[in-house]
């Protein structure tokens, strides 16, 4: 009952947009995401008061956008999104609203959404509104003009308050300032069932829209722990939150300092995947008993890494059950170690992981093979749990007071348009909360 009632209420709301909607004409062929950085560790729960995403854009593109339905939406206008749960009762919003001038300038304006999971806003009494049950705080900041190249950040401070800012080429600025909500929660599920990701992507101006851009950044998120900006131990290609996405652009890691790994982003096609910790390639080449062995990442050599070969045995506390260390060293500054292994035919080249290298092997027979297999590393888990998560349950953003810029459609018609998209979007997303699709 419950669900048809859902379904009935979606139909009504879409209704009244069945007049004025620009269809698109052709399907994107390419998959959209909300498509940066993010980090939701899947076996702990961090607790902080501080989150930064930084952003160096080197150039930039936004085309058209559009709605899931496939309703043009506007032209030259993204989001750049840095979310984070707090306490896992609401999500905080911090969103800078692209609008392309030309090909090197851009105008920014600053928007806050942060939503109440558990019900209506009962602190706050200005900028609110009520969606099926879930709390609504709009906020609309600054606009102002930036050039490219461009580093710019979003940031959100919950340590006596719960202050929003921005930074541009290194000046900080704080635009809103709300009560104290809670710390920043990353890691575990909200109360709608939500990952507490901390998340900083690009995606559609709002209303779960998807947009086409291209370009060429790289990011960085930072979380504070015990006094200092932490850089997450794990990280995915996509946001698991917002419903905005964007298609045109991909996302990989940099890993030249393994030390402070960062995501690049190039024209492509992005998928959901993981960033960061990932295997890196052993290649061994023999000479009789002498293995060299090269431990590299994305064609990068990784100097003073601990090696291992390992050997049949019957210990079980070795880190690959029913084998123990024979050998250890550790890589030169190419990336290189020799090992002289005789009178031994069967041995495993381990490498036990480091921060944001995840373990790897080379067996030196098929017949080692069931005994790597119980190796479940922390890359397989995460990339495990990104096959099996539903992107259909995140939620749309609300930037329905923003007067969006066009070239090429009236705006009188467009504001029409838009005011219904956003309204249509959020209780959707709403509906789909709250009746669990």
């Amino acid at each position: 009952m419950n669900s048809l009632l859902a379904l009935s209420l979606i139909l009504l709301l879409l209704l009244p947009l069945s007049s004025i909607s620009l269809i698109h004409s052709s399907a994107v062929e390419d998959p959209a995401y909300p498509s940066g950085m993010s980090f939701f560790p899947l076996t702990n729960v961090i607790y902080t008061t501080y989150v930064i995403g930084t952003v160096n854009i080197t150039s930039l593109n936004i085309g058209n956008s559009y709605l899931s339905s496939g309703m043009f939406f506007t032209k030259g206008n993204a989001s750049l999104q840095l979310n984070a749960m707090i306490d896992g009762k609401y999500w905080a919003q911090d969103v800078a609203l692209f609008h392309e001038i030309n090909n090197k300038e851009f105008e920014i304006t600053m928007i806050i959404n942060l939503w109440n999971l558990s019900g209506p806003f009962k602190i706050l009494k200005n900028n609110v509104t009520t969606y099926q049950g879930l709390g609504v705080y709009l906020y609309q900041g600054p606009t102002f003009n930036v050039t490219l190249p461009l580093n710019f950040s979003l940031f959100m401070n919950a340590t006596n308050n719960l202050e929003f800012g921005y930074c541009i080429n290194g000046k900080k600025y704080v635009y809103q300032v709300l009560p104290y909500f809670g710390n920043f929660q990353i890691g575990g599920l909200s109360i709608l069932g939500l990952p507490n990701d901390l998340e900083f992507v690009w995606g559609g101006p709002g209303c779960g829209s998807e947009v086409c851009m291209s370009g060429e950044m790289s990011e960085e998120i930072y979380y504070l722990q015990q006094g200092k900006l932490v850089i997450p131990s794990s990280a995915f290609s996509v946001g698991l939150d917002t419903a905005e996405s964007a298609y045109g652009i991909k996302v990989f890691a940099n890993f030249e300092n393994i030390s402070s790994p960062f995501a690049c982003i190039t024209n492509g096609v992005n998928s959901p995947s993981v960033l960061w910790p990932v295997p890196p390639s052993i290649i061994v080449q023999s000479n009789g008993s002498i293995k060299h062995v090269k431990l590299c990442i994305n064609g990068f050599p990784l100097s003073n890494q601990e090696v291992e070969v390992l050997v049949p045995s019957a210990n079980l506390s070795s880190p690959i059950p029913f084998t123990t260390v024979k050998e250890l060293g550790y890589t030169n500054s190419n990336g290189e170690i020799t090992f002289n292994i005789s009178s031994q035919s069967l041995y495993i080249i381990y490498y036990p992981g480091n921060y944001t290298l995840s373990s790897a092997y080379d067996i030196s027979s098929p017949l080692l093979s069931h005994l790597v297999s119980s190796i479940k590393s922390t890359y397989d888990s995460l990339v495990n749990f990104l096959k099996s998560y539903n992107f259909k349950h995140a939620l749309s953003s609300s930037f329905s007071r923003i007067k969006y810029r066009s070239q090429s459609t009236s705006v009188d018609y467009l504001l029409l348009e838009y005011i219904g998209a956003f309204a249509v979007g959020i209780l959707v997303s709403a509906i789909l909360a709250k009746y669990k699709f």
